[in-house]
């Protein structure tokens, strides 16, 4: 009963992220904040005695994935630290992490060939940065994947 109510409606708004993150690069506050807020309800009243462990997952990857956006000079956006924080939520900070290393190694297994390319291309263009809401529905599917098995 529990999972119905943490992977679904995960999986429903990492489809919708992604979705929205491809055709308009954007990762709507109307998406994320209810989520949040929902995950955080829904573990206070499945979880009361480990509540703070989903609300600091929150807190961690939001922060770790804020430090990250400053550091990369807006490269990572606001929708994208909404979205991490949303994943922390409902797994919690000890599964968060790995959700976030998992995104990040399907991103750079992305990133490094396109990167490569355009150093071997005629086109001088200027690079464009790559949506990350499908590398963080990827990664937090392969976390969910591997705690089911």
């Amino acid at each position: 009963m529990e999972w119905v109510l943490i992977v679904i409606p995960m999986c429903l708004i990492m489809v919708i992220a992604t979705i929205t993150d491809i055709r308009r690069r954007m990762i709507y506050n109307w998406l994320t904040l209810p989520g949040i807020a929902y995950f955080l309800i829904v573990h206070a009243i499945l979880h009361p005695g480990q509540w703070f462990t989903y609300m600091l997952g929150m807190l961690l990857l939001g922060g770790i994935s804020l430090l990250m956006a400053i550091v990369s000079r807006g490269q990572l956006g606001g929708g994208d630290i909404k979205l991490l924080a949303l994943v922390g939520a409902a797994v919690g900070w000890q599964a968060g992490i790995y959700a976030l290393v998992f995104t990040y190694i399907l991103a750079c297994l992305v990133a490094i060939p396109i990167w490569i390319a355009s150093k071997f291309s005629r086109k001088t263009g200027g690079s464009q940065a790559l949506p990350m809401a499908p590398f963080i529905a990827g990664g937090t599917t392969a976390l969910l994947l591997l705690s089911l098995g």
